[in-house]
């Protein structure tokens, strides 16, 4: 019989925090689940690590490096079970994530997506925050609020078959967004109110760079696949999307601003512009412009 859930952790060079992330899994007081450690080619001793932990439920899967997108997607192909949930190497379940999940799955009668809160903690477990309060439905409130990231969310199996993350290397930020939003313009999203599961910030977390050139990669990437499709612009509207659109590429626009790169900060804030002039009214596209005159002026 399969398992419930499968709870893929994509991992590159965590051995550090992987045993952690495991056992949080490992310790849920609902035990129908498999775990699919993805190794990204991984150049420490994860491979030793998660060979210690001896239990059955745990598969462990070792490929070439090609960055997180193109790692889910591998784990779900390696799944068996009827949802779908990820979990970060450094990130921690605790222990009633799964039952909290079960019961809203048998609740709602099977939806094709669900969310649970998570919070924040630092390094010294110290909890920083918790995300904003949001509604049941999470349909509308994800083109304008990218809050979710992939911690909580359950997708059953056979949507998430058919709709996997962006299979390109440079699918390295906004990656989830994007999944959520061609999800979100299909099915119900679901949203439940409660803290299942921790995200730790630490100085090594990828969410931590700012490096421009990677963010204009990923937001280009992301622009290009949803203005292709039908079933988000239908959902969204045309006008809605290219706000959402000229929003990202004026985040990385204030990213080189305060780098002091100019040029590329001014095209974006063009291009931006272009997509959807309401831009101009944005917090960010005003920070932008502020950057670019500070800078200019030191």
């Amino acid at each position: 019989m399969n398992p419930l859930f499968s709870i893929i952790i994509p991992t590159y060079n965590r051995a550090n925090f992987i045993r952690r992330a495991i056992s949080s899994v490992l310790n849920q007081t609902f035990q129908n689940f498999e775990i699919i450690v993805v190794d990204d080619g991984s150049t420490d001793n994860t491979r030793e690590i998660v060979s210690l932990i001896d239990n059955i439920k745990i598969l462990y899967f070792h490929k070439v490096n090609e960055e997180r997108s193109i790692a889910r997607n591998y784990g779900i192909t390696k799944s068996t079970g009827e949802y779908i949930s990820f979990l970060d190497s450094d990130d921690v379940l605790y222990m009633n994530h799964l039952e909290i999940a079960n019961n809203n799955i048998q609740r709602l009668k099977n939806p094709e997506i669900l969310h649970l809160d998570y919070e924040f903690r630092d390094e010294s477990g110290k909890v920083i925050s918790r995300g904003a309060k949001l509604p049941d439905l999470l349909n509308d409130h994800l083109l304008g609020n990218s809050q979710i990231g992939v911690l909580g969310v359950f997708i059953r199996r056979d949507i998430a078959m058919l709709h996997p993350f962006l299979a390109y290397r440079r699918a390295i930020v906004g990656e989830d967004l994007y999944l959520w939003l061609v999800l979100a313009s299909r099915y119900p999203f679901h949203h439940v109110s409660k803290v299942t599961s921790v995200i730790e910030l630490h100085e090594g977390r990828s969410l931590n760079i700012r490096d421009g050139l990677k963010f204009l990669k990923s937001t280009l990437l992301i622009i290009k696949n949803l203005s292709k499709d039908d079933e988000f612009i239908k959902y969204y509207s045309r006008s809605r999307a290219n706000y959402f659109f000229a929003k990202n590429l004026i985040q990385v626009a204030l990213i080189y601003a305060e780098q002091a790169q100019h040029k590329w900060a001014c095209k974006l804030l063009s291009t931006g512009v272009n997509y959807s002039w309401r831009i101009i009214f944005n917090r960010t596209f005003l920070a932008t412009i502020r950057a670019l005159l500070f800078k200019s002026v030191a």
